[in-house]
């Protein structure tokens, strides 16, 4: 979950040695955070794309995609909603999902399937927990799980998700062999957010000031470590080309409606490259984004139901869809 927040603002303690990687990392980031305003005797409902985010009758802090925070007029919109209709109130919550693709090596071949998750992040009072839904596997390596939590600059948890003996195929895919899902139909469809990889904090025990926030990495080839645009592991996030090992996609700018609810929901999911196809073949101006300081917009390149020729039409094969669940429950809780 990624801020507008550079590395000084990270513990010194938390920064990997050696020369930084000369990269804005905020050029990569897509999601952003926003103050919910509130009003007296009144529910605060934010939403983005029609899907809310949070509902609060108190000042809080949530993230959401930053496209929103510049096009608010399409994006994000806030309501006050009077308290009386909300008779089941019970404390402020958010909510948001994000959809991250890893590649496995410093020498990648750019197609960001190696690993895809669809990670579920939600706030109940005082209780944050995340949650991951595994979408594809395109690399035929180990890999494991991991992520750095964070509260502001304060670092309160870094380690791998994945248990100790296990990778990722084996705890996600079970043990299927072979590119699971990185082509144009699905090899398995796991469809929630596995018990094994929820995770939650209470935040009121924890000292320090700012949003909790996560980054996430896989650590592959005995113990090399390559993350999703973090902000305290630059050098661990590019490749010499000053490249990104991970995405991080927030919104595309489409969103799709529940079937069975009939509520807005998707607006993260990402139909990634179809195995080794280089994502420039896919979504061109994506790679002018990545390779240039040109300014990104993701409604503007890209159109979730018309899925380009090499591209793995995740979406419709309904990767993404899972069985919703509370993350912040206790009998998940890290501390």
């Amino acid at each position: 979950m990624l801020a507008f927040l550079a590395a000084s603002c990270i513990e010194k303690s938390d920064v990997r040695p050696g020369s930084p990687v000369d990269v804005d990392i905020n050029h990569y980031q897509t999601a952003g955070t926003y103050d919910v305003p509130v009003k007296e005797g009144c529910i605060t409902v934010v939403k983005a794309y029609g899907v809310t985010l949070a509902e609060a009758e108190s000042p809080m802090t949530i993230w959401v995609p930053r496209m929103t925070l510049t096009r608010s007029d399409e994006g994000l919109t806030t309501t006050f909603v009077p308290r009386d209709e909300y008779p089941n109130f019970a404390g402020n919550k958010s909510q948001l999902f994000q959809v991250v693709c890893f590649e496995d090596s410093r020498r990648g071949d750019y197609d960001y399937n190696d690993l895809v998750i669809h990670v579920l992040y939600q706030t109940r009072q005082n209780i944050f927990g995340f949650g991951v839904q595994p979408v594809a596997l395109g690399s035929t390596k180990s890999i494991k799980l991991g992520c750095v939590v964070y509260k502001g600059g304060k670092r309160i948890f870094k380690g791998l998700i994945t248990p100790e003996g296990a990778d990722c195929r084996s705890q996600y895919f079970k043990s299927m062999e072979g590119t699971l899902n990185t082509y144009d139909k699905a090899n398995i469809k796991v469809g929630e957010y596995l018990g094994s990889t929820i995770r939650n904090w209470d935040v009121s025990k924890i000292e320090g000031n700012g949003p909790m926030r996560v980054e996430w990495y896989i650590e592959v080839d005995n113990g090399v470590e390559l993350y999703a645009l973090s902000t305290a592991y630059l050098n661990d996030s590019f490749d010499k080309d000053k490249l990104p090992y991970g995405q991080v996609i927030t919104t595309t700018g489409t969103e799709y409606v529940d079937e069975k609810g009939g509520y807005l929901c998707g607006f993260d999911w990402f139909n990634y490259p179809r195995e080794s196809v280089h994502i420039k073949e896919v979504y061109p101006e994506m790679w002018n984004w990545l390779t240039t300081d040109s300014s990104y917009n993701f409604a503007d390149i890209y159109d979730g139901r018309n899925v380009p020729a090499n591209a793995c039409p995740a979406a419709d094969l309904g990767l993404f869809e899972a069985r919703t669940i509370d993350v912040t429950n206790r009998k998940y809780r890290a501390d």
